[in-house]
């Protein structure tokens, strides 16, 4: 396990492969005050616990309310776990930072990390946070855009994960488009700001749950259709991912990772107030659930979403990577064996 402060050191390698794993090209993904970035952790002091960096999947919000709460209300701490939630500086970063042992343990969507595994990444998903796709396709009522086939000559913002890029391609193939008939905007964490601010027509890669959500309480009249209802098929949102030899060397730390995140998102399931005031405790969570009315509604909309237990569909995964191969985003399926395990959920969770 790599000490907190191992970080700046290994940020220029950890670059170099978030960009041969997503094939983003020479975009520029380096961290701005406007952006989540890591932080030092608190008292690394104490030698009983186990320190674990844990990289989320962007800001950290409802989608991650059961980590927030375990680490807000000592559940980590309960299983000797000093374990912290930190938010990437990019949404491309946190399945290299775990490739890499800047951080322990990472969350991204099971998406790209089949995409990841397909090119060998040496990762696994050890549970699910969010059991359902969240991704929508959005524009707002006034841009008069009626359907997908109405984005021919338009401007999409995505977050920039290349999943996100290979959904469109397929979402705008069902309407007789191609890439080539949009512009494609990069956006990383600002979807909202880009459509409200025109400089995008429709957002993709964002969630009806979150973005969906806040547009909705400023009472802007998005039209959401979800990746269901656009022929994607089932995935896990959110899965917690650590590299396979770290899990097979340390599976009781694994264990108790999920132990204590399936308890903090019981605990948000049985009280939303609970989970509303420890995203307000919580660093780098996404600025605008500053907002009470927002974060109220965006933990409302997200708390049935989220995995009892952690559990992972082995067969629901399998038609996952069926499809993405089908579509050509990727060129070679990976075992599902390769790709989850639930191994380490505890009965008790």
């Amino acid at each position: 396990m790599k000490n907190f402060r191992s970080r700046g050191l290994l940020r220029l390698s950890t670059l170099l492969v978030a960009m041969i794993l997503v094939g983003c090209g020479g975009q520029d993904h380096s961290e701005s005050p406007t952006e989540p970035g890591h932080t030092e952790t608190q008292d690394q002091s104490s030698h009983s616990f186990h320190h674990l960096a844990v990289t989320a999947d962007g800001w950290k919000g409802a989608g991650t309310a059961g980590p927030i709460t375990a680490e807000m209300h000592s559940y980590f701490a309960d299983v000797s776990l000093d374990a912290h939630l930190l938010a990437p500086g990019s949404p491309i970063f946190p399945i290299s930072y775990v490739i890499e042992e800047v951080d322990d343990l990472g969350i991204t969507q099971e998406p790209q990390l089949v995409m990841a595994k397909a090119k060998g990444a040496p990762v696994v998903a050890v549970g699910s946070l969010v059991s359902k796709p969240t991704a929508a396709m959005i524009w707002l009522k006034k841009s008069r855009i009626r359907n997908i086939g109405d984005l021919k000559g338009k401007t999409i913002a995505y977050p920039g994960l290349p999943f996100q890029k290979g959904f469109l391609k397929s979402i705008l193939a069902r309407a007789g488009l191609t890439l080539r008939d949009v512009k494609i905007e990069f956006v990383e964490y600002h979807l909202v700001s880009a459509l409200v601010n025109g400089r995008a027509d429709a957002i993709f890669g964002g969630s009806w749950n979150q973005e969906g959500v806040e547009l909705e309480t400023q009472g802007l009249e998005p039209v959401v259709t979800r990746v269901q209802d656009l022929g994607i098929p089932a995935y896990d949102e959110l899965v917690v991912i650590a590299r396979s030899d770290r899990v097979a060397e340390d599976p009781r730390l694994i264990e108790d990772f999920m132990s204590a995140v399936n308890r903090g998102t019981a605990a948000a399931l049985k009280s939303p107030y609970l989970a509303i005031e420890s995203l307000k405790a919580s660093p780098e969570v996404n600025p605008a659930l500053g907002h009470p009315k927002l974060a109220r509604a965006e933990i409302h909309a997200t708390l049935p979403l989220l995995a009892k237990g952690g559990y992972m569909d082995p067969a629901r995964a399998r038609r996952l990577i069926d499809w993405m191969y089908g579509q050509g985003l990727i060129k070679k399926k990976p075992p599902v064996s390769e790709i989850l395990t639930n191994r380490y959920l505890r009965r008790d969770s």
